[in-house]
Parts: structure tokens; sequence; C-alpha cells
């Protein structure tokens, strides 16, 4: 980016930059650890690892209304939840997974999804992706990577292939992780990586600190997007029972055919117990990008979101997120304006207990999970559609149901 750059924006860049550095020499602490002693039995070994393969799903059904009444009937800056007035099936996942955990075990992990939501959006860059047009396939391979721990240190955990970027305190979503809001924020949608490509490296420093370092072929890319490659680092810290904090970085450039243009992300999420029964937490974002704007300037994008979620009882809890999302040049948006949301998500968690039915369905047992929302958009433009015209707000009702066996 240019030289206007003030020391206030420069703060938060080397803090990142320090906190990249310590995840950095995870690997030569890793080197001085002692190995584990061999296991005495390496053909009960291989029977086991068989035995180790699960089979994990999710089904995801919404409903959302606009009370815009847009036409045509969509949602403007939603991500997954872009349809109005029209029921669906937002995702139906199958996970495929070898999950490791000690030192000198191998493993694996394939994430396929499809429905009318969350494929379409995710789809990457050279997989389900028109390249030229841009439009993604109502199915996707989210994730496919190998794992090891490589048998040093406290082990030095290695992920090579497709998997959803650890950024940001909102995930895709799946059957072992889903997010307390049925609809994700725009930091999320509009602020950072879906999926990266490439090799990821994780590692415990202490029971406290953890690191972890990506280079992949740069966001939501399969294919390599420019014959670089994109640095990520990511920076946890426990600070005590209740709270913990997370620093990301990521540099690379980004744009396809374009390996001198840079993108740097910088962000930071933190989460806070502050109540058995509440817990608080925040997200963070700043983003630049060399000439990453329509019109060929720099572009720079933030954001900043808060969540409290409050458990009333373990089945019950209240879940509130408020956030704002500055896109001054457009660049991810399409409109240069200023975003906000409210969103309040009421959610109730069941147990799926189909086998007291039947015993033989014990392998479909799992949980429900339902969920009405309640959501405002606002803009510093007239952005959001009404029926034919255009206002500056946006509310929405959502009612989700979600099974996960």
């Amino acid at each position: 980016m240019g030289a206007q750059r003030n020391a206030l924006r420069c703060v938060p860049r080397i803090i990142l930059l320090t906190g990249v550095m310590l995840a950095s020499h995870l690997f030569s602490w890793a080197q001085n650890g002692d190995p584990p002693a061999p296991t005495s039995n390496p053909a009960a070994e291989h029977v086991s690892w068989w035995k180790g393969i699960t089979y994990d799903g999710l089904l995801s059904f919404s409903y959302t209304y606009n009370l815009n009444d847009p036409i045509p009937p969509l949602n403007q800056f939603r991500i997954f939840d872009f349809n109005d007035n029209e029921p669906q099936v937002d995702v139906a996942q199958l996970v495929v997974q070898h999950p490791v955990s000690n030192p000198g075990q191998f493993g694996f992990r394939v994430n396929f999804i499809v429905g009318a939501g969350i494929p379409e959006v995710t789809a990457s860059y050279g997989m389900f992706r028109n390249n030229e047009t841009g439009k993604g396939q109502p199915y996707d391979l989210l994730e496919f990577y190998l794992s090891y721990i490589v048998p040093v240190g406290k082990g030095l955990r290695l992920d090579l292939g497709k998997f959803v970027s650890p950024f940001g305190y909102e995930v895709v979503g799946g059957y072992n992780d889903f997010n307390e809001n049925f609809s994700r924020g725009f930091i999320f949608g509009y602020g950072l990586p879906f999926t990266q490509t490439g090799l990821k490296a994780s590692y415990a420093l202490t029971k406290r600190i953890s690191g972890m370092l990506l280079l992949t072929n740069g966001c939501d890319a399969v294919k390599a997007l420019n014959g670089s490659v994109t640095v990520a680092g990511i920076l946890a810290v426990t600070t005590s029972r209740t709270t913990q904090i997370t620093v990301n970085y990521l540099h690379g450039p980004q744009q396809p055919n374009n390996g001198h243009d840079q993108r740097a992300v910088y962000e930071i999420v933190g989460t806070w117990q502050l109540l058995p029964p509440l817990q608080l937490a925040m997200d963070a974002l700043y983003a630049d990008e060399d000439h990453g704007a329509k019109n060929g300037s720099d572009a720079i994008w933030k954001g900043l979101a808060g969540y409290a979620t409050y458990s009333f009882t373990k089945k019950f809890s209240l879940v509130f997120r408020g956030e704002v999302f500055a896109d001054p040049s457009g660049a991810r948006t399409g409109t240069a304006q200023t975003l906000q949301e409210f969103t309040l998500t009421p959610q109730y968690v069941t147990a799926a207990n189909f086998s007291r039915w039947k015993p033989e369905l014990k392998h479909l047992d799992g949980k429900f999970v339902i969920r009405p929302e309640f959501r405002k958009d606002l803009s510093t433009v007239s952005s959001f559609s009404k029926g034919l015209g255009f206002t500056n707000h946006q509310f929405t009702t959502a009612i989700n149901l979600i099974y996960l066996f």
C-alpha cells in the first residue's frame, strides 16, 4: 500500500507480525524434544487404524423472509441465507475421516457437502467454480486432506490438502462445530477466506500457547491463483481459565495471474466466559490489498463484531451479535459502504434418539437444533432491494432446523 499509512495502523500490524514470528519458531522448538517410545505391536496398530475411521453428518433446513419483499427475491449481502421466501436445504454434509491425536498417527478427512445455500458460496477457484463466470455449483468438496503428527517434541501436526480456513470467530459449520447464530456475519462472508489449500503445521508451544503456520495457494483457491504462495500464521493464547485470544495474519497475492499485488489480513479473535452461563466474544479485522478496488486503487476493508451467548439451561440459549463492516472502496461487497447488523437467535438443542423407537436405528442417533432468528441490516447507502426499488435497510426473520448425527 502507499506511504500514507499512519502510526496507529502500524501498531496492530507489528503485534500481529510478532505473533507470526513466534508461531514460525514451532519448527525449531519441536525438533528439540525427545521422540516417544515406539509401540510394541505394529500389527495391532494396523487393525485399530481402520477401526478408527468414522462417518458423521449434518442436515440443515431453513426458511427466511425479508420484510422488504425484494424483487428478485434475494437478501442482499447475505452469505448462505441469500434466498428469500423459499424453504431450502441449506446443506447436507457427510464427513469420512480418521482423526489423529497422538504422535506417529496418520489420518485423513473428506468433507462432502450439497445444498442450496453453502456449497455455491464456498466453491473454490479451480474446483466446482467456473473460473470465467465465477458461478459455483450446489455441491462441493469442502475439505480433503491428509494428516500426520510428527513424533518430535509434543507432536507437530501436519495437514496437507484443502481445509476450512482457521481464521475468524464464525465457521462454515458442520456436525462437530456450528455457529450460535443461524446467519453469518459480514466479516465471515466478505473479510476472510472460507477455505485454503496447501500445508498447515500446528504445534502446542506450551499448555496455554499454540501456533499454526500455513503455506497455501491463496484464499479459496484449489488451483494456484498466480504461481505464488500465501503465508499465514496463527497464535492462540489461553490467558486464563475463562479467556482466550487468537492473533491471525495472512499475506500474499490473491488476484488470478497477478503475483505482484499483495493482500494482507490482520485479525484478533477473543472469547471470555464472563459467568458460567454467559460467554462473550469479539472479532476485529483489518485488511488491505494493492490495486484491489474495481477502479484499480488500493483497497481497505475492516470490521468489528461482538457476540454474547447466555445459556438459560443446557438445552436453551439466547445469542446476540452486533457488527460493523466498512468497505469504503466497494472491493468486497461491490458497493462503497459501511454495513451494520444486529442479530438475535434463540436456540434449542435436544437429543435425536431414534433408537428408542427401534434399536436398529442407533446409528442415526444424534441431536436436533431448532432456532428462529431476527436480523436487522443497515447501510450508509441505499443498497438493499425493496420491491423494485432500493433502501438503506432490510429486516429478516428465519427459522432453522439442524439434524446432526
